[in-house]
């Protein structure tokens, strides 16, 4: 009885946290930047929308009359919910096998095949998932040009419903995050001693693989899919974009209101939440909860004696000899190389915006050498246009060194956020929450796995950075915003991520014995806690800055710019308040149907890049250092060393005969 009132009340706080996000556009229309007034109404309308099914409807534009036209929420569920969804579960269910196959098939492959293959899955999980889209089409229309057989139909027109292609972009990104994970969980598996029984046993390295390692690797996988899920989710939604599907995306994007965003957004979590409660269920998972002993001591924040003791051991310690800097330079070369790029491309863009105050060239005609007009703009890369223009006619290589900075900056920016408040958080779940509450927690952030992260920050942002008009704020209030908005929306799952990691450390022996003997919550945390958690921050924090890129890539192509965008009454195309690469990336459905690969090409390179250099720093920081066994010597000449034998010899003992 209690764990289905505990999964009731999940699935309740799941629906209050959809009410409260779909409401939030009302919050920012009007001249006011927070209308809590409307945002109360809105969220009343959507809670009075449950009881009157007559209210159950959507509404879309009719291209063809430009009106729009209601659309009852059961043909919704039976016409483009069912087209998105099949996408979104044949694409998964094709990448874990994929992964699965491969990863056994890798782990029974020598060292140098092992890492040729893990080399190379780094790679490709550093482009873009739009980027396959592309990838496809270059491949299906060189192919059309030279046999005029068109082997794919990639773009959806007039209601027909294309799948092979959809589903292959769509399983590229969770086919290496499962791939990954299966070998990283098989590795781990095989540290296990009954491991090395069944291999003392004689069993090949396929049978401890498979009837051994499986059960329990799957077991896991399943537990951390959620997170492969939630990137999916976002994925489908840039997929449908881009492929002109009328699905989900489609008729939020029509409909956005708070009842209809509501709707939508229920539709994509109730299925989820209920397979993966279900499965939990029949696995028996049971919560991870905060060890005993902290129900019963109340902790001290800090401890003076703790606070001077620590001064003066820090005041005294002497600083330890450094090794040599080619010997530190050689062994982290892996971390290095990827330091010196990103610093590169940093420096590079602040400096042009130093020496160039950030000038961007527009170039509207190329000519000829007799002078007349061989080109407009979008002009394709030339020696004088090194990258070429965009359909404006501006530089693309200015855009790009203009734009750099605000990249990264921004990214580095919100991933420092989303680990410092998880922190905090983190420890508040931990030391300050009781059991309720952090059943809340835990709640909340369950619920979040299963919403696309890309569709809640586009939720939010829609109103603030795009305007028809003058603006009612200013840039930096807005780019504040958005940073505030793509660092807090991830909160509780990193909160309970943190929060959770602590708790593992609190259940060791030594930190119950050192509650017990009297240690604040100061010294609990820099002694034992800090230490445990540091390499595991870095390396979320290293893995949220590859998703901030990831994101600013999909809200490009949702025309979510940084810092904000004006539209145009006599054009469907945004203007962008400043140079940014995601801008760059909103030209990618129209470069999509003229081929006019120049445009997108540099700024994904740029992404390329930056993922791969923080993907590579994230592998770096994780790896286990391997000490070096030092043999002991004994103390002895060299004399007496080389002239021993290298075994003792056992005298035959002699016998008296007198004594027999």
């Amino acid at each position: 009885m209690k764990k289905i009132i505990a999964i009731l009340g999940k699935f309740i706080f799941g629906i209050v946290g959809i009410v409260l996000i779909s409401a939030t556009p009302a919050m920012f229309r009007g001249d006011t930047f927070f209308d809590f007034p409307a945002y109360a109404l809105a969220v009343k309308s959507v809670i009075t929308a449950f009881f009157t099914p007559d209210e159950w409807t959507l509404s879309y534009l009719n291209l063809s009359t430009f009106e729009t036209v209601p659309f009852s929420f059961s043909s919704f569920l039976s016409g483009p919910y069912l087209y998105s969804m099949p996408l979104l579960l044949m694409a998964l269910v094709l990448s874990f096998v994929i992964a699965f196959v491969l990863a056994l098939l890798t782990l029974q492959s020598n060292g140098v095949i092992k890492r040729s293959a893990l080399q190379f899955v780094k790679i490709l999980q550093s482009f873009p998932d739009f980027s396959y889209v592309f990838l496809i089409q270059i491949v299906v229309l060189a192919f059309y040009s030279k046999t005029g057989t068109l082997l794919l139909s990639f773009y959806s027109l007039g209601g027909e419903r294309i799948y092979l292609v959809p589903i292959l972009c769509l399983s590229v990104l969770p086919t290496l995050l499962f791939f990954k994970l299966f070998i990283l969980l098989y590795e781990e598996e095989q540290q296990q001693s009954y491991v090395e029984l069944a291999r003392s046993k004689g069993l090949s390295q396929f049978e401890v693989l498979w009837k051994h390692c499986t059960s329990n690797v799957l077991r896991s996988v399943f537990y951390q899919s959620k997170s492969i899920v939630w990137l999916t989710l976002s994925t489908l939604l840039i997929i449908e974009y881009l492929f002109g599907i009328e699905g989900i995306l489609y008729y939020l994007r029509s409909d956005f209101s708070p009842k209809g965003i509501t709707f939508i957004l229920l539709t994509v979590f109730i299925p989820f939440f209920l397979f993966y409660t279900f499965m939990e269920l029949l696995m028996k998972k049971s919560d991870v909860e905060r060890n005993a002993v902290f129900e019963k001591f109340n902790l001290r924040i800090f401890d003076e004696q703790e606070i001077r003791t620590s001064w003066k051991r820090i005041l005294s310690k002497k600083l330890k000899s450094a090794k040599p800097f080619s010997f530190r330079f050689k062994n982290r070369m892996a971390i290095i190389i990827p330091l010196l790029l990103v610093v590169s491309f940093l420096s590079a863009s602040l400096l042009y915006g130093v020496v160039a105050d950030d000038e961007v060239e527009q170039i509207q005609y190329a000519y000829d050498e007799d002078g007349s007009i061989a080109s407009s703009a979008p002009l394709a890369p030339s020696a004088e246009v090194v990258f070429g223009t965009d359909p404006y006619g501006f530089s693309i290589a200015q855009q790009l060194l203009v734009g750099i900075k605000y990249t990264i900056i921004l990214s580095l920016l919100i991933a420092t956020l989303r680990v410092a408040l998880g922190y905090v958080f983190g420890l508040l779940y931990v030391f300050f929450l009781n059991n309720k509450a952090r059943n809340i927690v835990n709640s909340i952030a369950d619920g979040m796995h299963f919403l696309p992260l890309t569709l809640l920050v586009y939720i939010l942002l829609l109103p603030v950075l795009i305007s028809s008009g003058e603006w009612n704020s200013t840039l930096w209030e807005r780019l504040a915003f958005q940073v505030l908005i793509m660092s807090a929306v991830v909160l509780p799952i990193t909160a309970s991520a943190i929060g959770n990691e602590m708790n593992e450390t609190l259940k060791k022996d030594y930190v119950v014995s050192s509650v017990l003997m009297g240690g604040s919550l100061s010294w609990i945390l820099t002694k034992h806690i800090q230490p445990q958690l540091w390499p595991k921050l870095v390396l979320m924090w290293t893995q949220h800055v590859v998703q901030v890129l990831q994101m600013f890539v999909h809200l490009g192509i949702l025309n979510i710019f940084v810092g904000g965008a004006l539209s145009q009454i006599d054009s469907p195309r945004l203007i962008p308040e400043i140079y940014e690469l995601s801008g760059m990336i909103s030209i990618s459905r129209e470069v999509f149907v003229t081929n006019q690969y120049w445009m997108i090409l540099p700024p994904l390179a740029i992404f390329m890049m930056l993922i791969y250099c923080f993907t590579t720093i994230a592998e770096y920081l994780t790896q286990k250092p391997v000490v070096p066994v030092k043999v002991p010597v004994p103390n002895q000449s060299k004399e007496e060393s080389s002239s021993a034998p290298s075994f003792t010899r056992i005298k035959k003992p002699q016998v008296n005969e007198e004594t027999n």
